[in-house]
């Protein structure tokens, strides 16, 4: 794994020809498609948030926004020093900015530690230890759906804003600043509402109930994309995704992790109708799977606005299983681009599956053990970690 974090100028020709490739990655071109990136797999990092008196917060009952300094956590970015040893995981540790890595270009999102709209819906955030999660709603989920949507004074959103409007102006040009951050899919934000048992048995007994809180939770993501992507400006004419792929235009990424525990003609009939006005909002769309979620990847192959599917095989599967996985991968492929995000067991490992998928319209994002990926071969290009420079 190399040391050194490279500079590349914003108005170079390897940039230009990286960027020409993120564009046939999209299109899925027969030439020039394939992405790859191999780093360290490293369970969620405890953060600190620093706050106005000099002071740094990892526990609180409840974490609330004002709790939450935009301008302190930009500040530890714009100090942040790419030739200090061990720069890339100082910053890899703020959840605010991520280096370049391999062929995934550079970027900042707001603080990726919050579940977003979660807060904006009104679910508590909790903070243990530096570690930062949402509990479900503690009130009657029927508030949710008769409160509706206010956003233009709502503090966790007000907070999503703000962070964009700074970031846009103190971390460009080093890091594309992106709208794309912890903001779950719909079904997603109505386990979380609800609870995630009470939602399974919800889909059975009150399918017009959740499907009043589903056009809520759909809404609350709409409204989340549109102003995010009104306070960035494009770069070099697209805009940056969440896992470091630039696009042409606009892209929103959406999930539904939630239907892991439904079937997929629940999802169809129930979830698939809201999951299409997300992927339908902007340009170009990703819709992320769990390995244990590819039951609904053929769903999701029928809708032809959808632009990627992005899949994260952890666990890494084994025996039948792992057949099985790959024959979905390559259906996918068949179809549409993959983003694959791989815990990969060894290099080797990494490297064999990658031989049984089609190179085309694929970007590869394997991770390893520290061990694993210390013994990687020397200038290994994947593996490159680097950022923009003015």
């Amino acid at each position: 794994m190399p040391s050194a974090i490279a500079q590349v100028p914003i108005y170079s020709p390897e940039l230009a020809a990286l960027l020409a490739r993120h564009r046939a990655f999209w299109q899925r071109a027969p030439q020039n498609s394939f992405l790859r990136t191999a780093a360290i797999h490293a369970p969620s990092l405890p953060v600190a948030l620093p706050q106005r008196d000099g002071s740094f917060l990892s526990h609180t009952d409840q974490l609330t926004p004002d709790m939450i300094d935009p301008a302190a956590l930009i500040t530890q970015v714009e100090q942040w020093d790419p030739g200090r040893p061990g720069a890339a995981q100082a910053l890899d540790e703020q959840y605010l900015a991520y280096v370049g890595l391999g062929d995934s270009l550079p970027f900042t999102c707001p603080f990726s530690k919050i579940p977003w709209v979660e807060a904006m819906l009104g679910c508590p955030i909790m903070m243990t230890e530096g570690q930062i999660w949402n509990e479900h709603y503690r009130g009657d989920p029927q508030e949710v759906v008769d409160r509706g949507l206010n956003f233009e004074h709502n503090a966790w959103y007000q907070l999503y804003l703000e962070f964009l409007r700074q970031m846009q102006d103190k971390l460009g040009p080093r890091f594309v600043v992106s709208p794309a951050t912890l903001i779950r899919g719909v079904s997603d934000l109505v386990a979380a509402v609800m609870g995630v048992q009470e939602a399974c048995v919800g889909w059975i007994d009150q399918p017009a109930f959740m499907a009043r809180l589903l056009r809520v939770c759909t809404d609350a993501v709409l409204t989340v994309w549109d102003g995010g992507y009104k306070a960035v400006r494009p770069f070099q004419g697209g805009y940056m995704d969440s896992w470091g792929v630039w696009a042409p235009a606009p892209a929103v990424a959406t999930q539904a992790d939630h239907s892991t525990l439904l079937s997929a003609q629940m999802y169809r009939r129930q979830i698939l109708p809201f999951d299409l006005e997300v992927i339908r909002c902007l340009p170009y769309s990703i819709f992320h799977l769990h390995n244990c979620g590819l039951h609904v990847a053929p769903v999701l192959l029928e809708v032809p606005e959808l632009s990627v599917i992005e899949v994260f095989l952890d666990p890494y599967p084994a025996g039948e299983r792992k057949a099985w996985e790959i024959e979905m991968l390559r259906m996918i492929q068949q179809h549409k681009p993959l983003i694959l995000d791989v815990n990969a067991p060894t290099f080797a490992e990494s490297e064999w599956l990658l031989s049984q998928l089609d190179q085309r319209g694929l970007a590869f994002h394997a991770r390893f053990g520290p061990e694993e990926l210390g013994s990687l071969p020397a200038g290994y290009p994947p593996s490159r970690r680097w950022v923009l420079a003015g």
